[in-house]
């Protein structure tokens, strides 16, 4: 019978182990079955957590918070989570592309908006996010998320939107080996996306008088400028962070300005 035919069983091995190496020598797309199935799971995660809080949460929040331009749309915590949920979708695609035509120069291209994605936008926010909503949280919730919000908002989502975006990018650093952008590329992106979020910011207060985060209205002048230079630095300083963090947790080799130039991918 064919399952005992020693010729074929030892054909199928050696086919095998050439694929498992191929995938272990490559040293920035490491496309496992493990970690594809984890960008599929964690895809979910954020579309189900999307659907939820568009779909049933938001009206109800309605009810006790009147809607204003802009609806969910203004907050940092929203912009975040379509982050996510843009970049997962993306490593779905890229673990495709890199199954099928591996080596191929999509495939390399793929991969490189990955790993750039992640370093300019997707950790440094996600982290903002988390760190800034836990720390007002604890010092005083009702600035950041009113008690009254329990009634409509069920603790499951608020982890998924404020708690388990970290530790979720950490697992994704840890399952795929992801080579950071050089600095001046990384740090570009970061800085133009917090530069697109302060100018809806700024418009929203000064051409709608909907202030986001009603602090923001009674800082003055010198006190308004230094808040959003320290926030700056604090997301670039996370954008370095998250540079060493993957180096630790994927094997990474930095950021492409101290490695040129870049390493062949085979």
């Amino acid at each position: 019978m064919w399952w005992l035919d020693s010729s074929l069983s030892h054909s199928f091995y050696r086919d095998f182990k050439v694929v498992i190496k191929r995938h272990s020598s490559s040293s920035r797309m490491p496309v496992t079955l493990i970690s594809t199935m984890a960008h599929l799971v964690i895809w979910y995660h954020y579309a189900f957590t999307m659907y939820v809080y568009v779909a049933d949460t938001v009206p109800s929040l309605f009810v006790i918070v009147p809607y204003t331009y802009g609806g969910i749309y203004k907050f940092l915590t929203v912009w975040c989570l379509i982050l996510q949920l843009v970049y997962f979708s993306w490593c779905v695609i890229s673990d495709l592309i890199a199954a099928s035509a591996e080596g191929s120069s999509i495939a390399k291209a793929a991969t490189r908006f990955r790993d750039w994605l992640l370093a300019a936008a997707v950790f440094p926010i996600g982290t903002l996010v988390v760190t800034t909503f836990w720390l007002i949280y604890a010092i005083d919730r009702e600035l950041i998320f009113p008690e009254k919000m329990d009634r409509f908002f069920p603790a499951w989502l608020n982890h998924a939107l404020h708690t388990f975006v970290l530790p979720l990018l950490l697992l994704e650093m840890f399952l795929d080996k992801h080579k950071y952008p050089s600095r001046t590329s990384g740090m570009l992106g970061t800085i133009s996306f917090g530069l697109a979020y302060l100018i809806w910011l700024m418009y929203l207060g000064f051409a709608q008088n909907i202030w986001v985060y009603p602090f923001l209205e009674v800082l003055e002048g010198p006190y308004f400028v230094l808040f959003f230079a320290v926030t700056t630095t604090f997301v670039l300083l996370l954008y370095y962070i998250g540079e060493k963090v993957n180096n630790l947790l994927g094997g990474g080799k930095g950021s492409e300005s101290r490695h040129s130039p870049m390493q062949k991918i085979d």
